[in-house]
């Protein structure tokens, strides 16, 4: 066994994260814990505030060292404390015997957790506390889990919130959007198309027997990453510049629909970009908008029919019915990286700009599939 091994064995990397994730997630970690710390004293005093700190500071370092576990997420860490505060007190209360208080305290809120879907392992040390602690604590009664419990859970999920979601942009919770994103991640789909559906990842996920710390939907996009990067090894370093479309037929906002239609007709395509004066792309216009502007069952809502049918204005330029922002892409841009950003986005036509932000080309899903078989034939060739 090799030095370089035994390292690797011994230390394995845990995580892929830049100095500035680290740092700032340690300096969360840092004002939580100060509050908390100062809280938990008022509150409890200073001889049994030690072993809830240390909940907390374990609920901390899930919280922000690891937000994309599905014990960080905000109802498991919630409900993980407060459940098992609520179990701690009851059996504190009630059962007289430490060592088997103590027990059934962290064995039925265990069970608990895993019937509300609240798994969070400090969760176990707060249901101990509840029956190891000193008389203060007993004497709180159920008032335990309102103060310090849930007061020091609300400041630890509010400083995560803050540092994970809109300091480090990380996707925390992960159910919801990032700001700008159109995709959530309950209904995220595979950048690949996929072998298996939702139904045999549960299974293979039963057949595990465990708890595996990842989403399905996390297992997804890790298979179709694995996939690109495949593609990607076979297929080279192939840029979008090197397949795109060069003479781009572009159209201005002001120019007239009988135009544009006349223009995609006759030139058999399926959308134009639209630039301005200053040759910057402001929109693009496909067969789509044309029939969302004639047709009202294309609308997506109730709402949006009824005010396609009663307030709608007679269309007469591209502006009025240009599909922005559009989704652009780099010359420089990798063919692997367009496919996710097709899939991702699911759309039809991809602008391509230059350093200055310039349009100089388009690509479509039939330039990519073109160039996806001329490369898979001559690889298979060699």
């Amino acid at each position: 066994m090799t030095a370089q091994t035994l390292v690797s064995l011994l230390f394995p990397r845990q995580a892929t994260l830049s100095h500035r994730e680290r740092i700032i997630s340690g300096l969360g970690g840092i004002t939580a814990i100060l509050i908390t710390a100062w809280l938990t004293h008022v509150f409890i005093g200073p001889v049994a505030a030690p072993y809830l700190l240390a909940a907390m500071g374990a609920s901390t370092v899930l919280l922000l060292g690891a937000p994309h576990s599905p014990f960080s997420q905000p109802w498991s860490f919630v409900g993980g404390h407060l459940v098992s505060a609520a179990i701690g007190v009851t059996c504190a209360m009630y059962l007289h015997n430490i060592y088997l208080s103590a027990g059934l305290a962290v064995g039925l809120s265990i069970i608990a957790m895993y019937y509300l879907r609240c798994i969070h392992p400090p969760g176990g040390a707060t249901s101990l506390l509840t029956v190891i602690g000193d008389q203060k604590i007993h004497a709180m009664g159920y008032h335990f889990i309102i103060m310090p419990v849930l007061a020091n859970v609300v400041i630890l999920l509010s400083v995560a919130l803050l540092i994970n979601r809109f300091i480090l942009r990380r996707n925390y919770p992960l159910n919801l959007p990032l700001p700008g994103n159109d995709i959530s991640r309950d209904s995220v789909r595979a950048t690949v198309k996929l072998s298996f559906n939702k139904e045999d990842l549960t299974a293979a996920l039963r057949e595990m027997n465990g708890y595996i710390d990842v989403t399905g939907e996390d297992l997804v996009k890790i298979y179709s990453l694995a996939v690109v990067h495949s593609h990607r090894r076979r297929l080279g370093e192939i840029r979008l510049k090197d397949i795109m479309t060069r003479n781009v037929i572009t159209i201005k906002p002001e120019q007239p629909l009988e135009e544009i239609w006349k223009l995609i007709r006759s030139h058999n395509i399926r959308g134009v970009p639209v630039i301005n004066d200053a040759k910057k792309l402001v929109g693009i216009v496909s067969i789509a908008d044309f029939l969302k502007v004639t047709d009202w069952r294309m609308c997506n809502t109730l709402a949006a029919r009824i005010k396609f049918l009663f307030l709608r204005k007679p269309s007469h330029t591209a502006e009025q019915i240009m599909s922005t922002p559009v989704t652009v892409g780099h010359e420089n841009m990798l063919m692997t990286e367009a496919f996710l950003l097709f899939a991702e986005k699911g759309i039809n036509h991809l602008p391509l700009v230059d350093e200055n932000g310039e349009l100089v080309g388009i690509l479509t899903r039939l330039d990519l599939l073109s160039s996806l078989y001329e490369n898979m034939a001559t690889l298979s060739h060699d």
